[in-house]
């Protein structure tokens, strides 16, 4: 018993020591780690705040799409559905940008996992297209509604380059802090975060070489 208990100690220290340290800044530069984010303003300033990033090669405008209609009964995750299906949730990824999923709004509903009913729903509490979707829990919405602080949130954040993208997640608060629930978030997000960039690109590519097909004129015109 004694030896179990050590041993839970150890891997417990190694986590916080070395792999909470990576897992937490995942991608992301030292000066976007410490950025403030749109969002930050409403989650308390004690609440552990990973940053994770990726450089996507493609505009903010081919990027936003996908954010747009992320959830469980819309476009999906874009991460390991498979595993989110095994934990219960009915995800299905979208491969395409849907028009009719493209007008997110603070307030909406976007579900995580609807057989958990509250606990698998978050809302908007921060939008700009081509800029930021902040997420939190109901509670927390109703929370910031009142004038309080939540006590945590999920943001995407979409940073302008030339012709390409910095896409930065930043989590706060509640359940982040416990390895039980890092690990495994950590390798469904940057998942997430690579479906997201493999989709943008593609499309954007598709969408440049259509522009660049030269006209094709008949022999005998």
């Amino acid at each position: 018993m004694l030896s179990a208990l050590m041993a839970a100690i150890g891997l417990a220290g190694i986590y916080r020591a070395e792999l909470k340290p990576r897992i937490y800044s995942w991608g992301a530069e030292a000066d976007e780690v410490d950025a403030p984010l749109p969002g930050d303003e409403l989650v308390r300033a004690d609440a552990p705040r990973p940053t994770r990033a990726v450089t996507i090669d493609a505009p903010v405008e081919a990027v936003w799409p996908w954010l747009a209609q992320i959830g469980e009964d819309r476009g999906g995750f874009y991460s390991h559905s498979w595993l989110e299906r095994a934990a219960g949730a009915e995800i299905h990824n979208a491969d395409e940008i849907h028009p009719e999923w493209q007008d997110p709004r603070v307030g909406d509903t976007v579900w995580v996992g609807r057989r958990y009913g509250q606990g698998g729903r978050q809302v908007g509490a921060a939008v700009k297209p081509n800029s930021h979707l902040v997420l939190m829990s109901p509670d927390d919405y109703q929370r910031v509604q009142r004038g309080e602080k939540a006590s945590g949130a999920w943001g995407f954040h979409l940073q302008r380059g030339h012709g390409w993208t910095r896409l930065l997640v930043r989590g706060s608060g509640g359940a982040v802090g416990h390895a039980v629930f890092d690990i495994p978030h950590f390798v469904m997000e940057q998942k997430m975060m690579r479906g997201i960039r493999a989709r943008a690109q593609e499309t954007y590519r598709q969408r440049v070489k259509r522009k660049l097909t030269p006209l094709r004129i008949p022999a005998n015109a």
